[in-house]
């Protein structure tokens, strides 16, 4: 299986993109991957708007969805300059500030357009490695693949459940973490919740904690499409130390950012995820961080 994904990597971006083309229209069409799942949570999401322009979101979806996993397999092989060629970091000084004065950095960011291309392009084009928190894959053998794709440019990804030994192991060299923050939390964990795109809305406490903990600034990394497999990064600093300690500045702050940016480029975020699987309600407030 892996053979034939580092196979298929080597096509063309041309021909790749009509096996997207492909991808999409039966994602969307013949098999209605999560479809259901995709229309409840634009319609909870955008009560203001119409059938008819849900239905457009979520078709343009499906073919942002489908870019993102052929891109992905592209990634496998992509040459360091082609990546770079391809995603443009608008305001790099911003994380070349912090590393000139040896400063450790938060970044923050979204399942918006193709994070995978986002976080190796972080460490192609940073002075210092842009190490992302990730969730290991259930199959071993594509988690290898997919593990050996993140780190090609300098990235040391990170187990979720290894991130704080992991950090405190690095304190003694300068680093960026990423954390795709918009992932639902376990149902029995601490959480923070908040009004997110018009929904009470579970958060992960980590991208919040993390920071507090190490002393390090946060910084939103938010992506745009400027054509088909071309990105533009924008960064931008959230909060940073000192921090209250019972204050969520950065938990706010994050969210305030993220759903500017999906406002803006609906149609790119990861609607097919089960964001809102349980409520507020459901869950419990006895364990919840308000």
């Amino acid at each position: 299986m892996t053979l034939l994904l580092k196979i298929l990597s080597r096509l063309p971006f041309g021909t790749l993109y009509i096996l997207s083309d492909l991808l999409a229209l039966i994602a969307y069409r013949v098999i209605r991957y999560r479809r259901d799942v995709v229309l409840q949570n634009l319609r909870n999401s955008f009560p203001e708007k119409d059938n008819q322009e849900i239905e457009r979101i979520a078709k343009d979806f499906y073919q942002n969805l489908a870019d993102i996993i052929i891109e992905t397999l592209k990634a496998i092989t992509i040459k360091k300059e082609d990546l770079i060629k391809r995603v443009h970091i608008k305001n790099i000084e911003l994380v070349e500030g912090y590393m000139k004065r040896n400063q450790s950095i938060m970044v923050v960011a979204t399942h918006q357009c193709n994070w995978e291309w986002v976080l190796m392009s972080g460490s192609a084009q940073w002075s210092y490695p842009l190490d992302a928190v990730y969730l290991p894959l259930s199959n071993i053998n594509i988690d290898k693949l997919m593990l050996k794709t993140r780190s090609r440019f300098g990235g040391n990804p990170i187990p979720a459940q290894n991130v704080i030994s992991e950090m405190k192991r690095r304190q003694h060299i300068t680093v960026a973490y990423g954390m795709l923050a918009d992932q639902v939390p376990p149902k029995k964990s601490k959480k923070y919740w908040a009004k997110f795109m018009n929904q009470e809305t579970a958060f992960l406490l980590g991208p919040e904690q993390l920071p507090k903990l190490f002393n390090y600034p946060v910084i939103f990394l938010s992506t745009t499409r400027l054509r088909r497999g071309y990105y533009q990064i924008d960064l931008k600093k959230v909060a940073e130390p000192p921090y209250s300690k019972q204050g969520h500045e950065i938990m706010d702050g994050y969210i305030k950012e993220a759903e500017a940016l999906i406002n803006k480029n609906p149609a790119d975020w990861l609607w097919s995820h089960r964001r809102w699987k349980y409520s507020r309600t459901e869950e419990g407030l006895t364990k919840s961080v308000n």
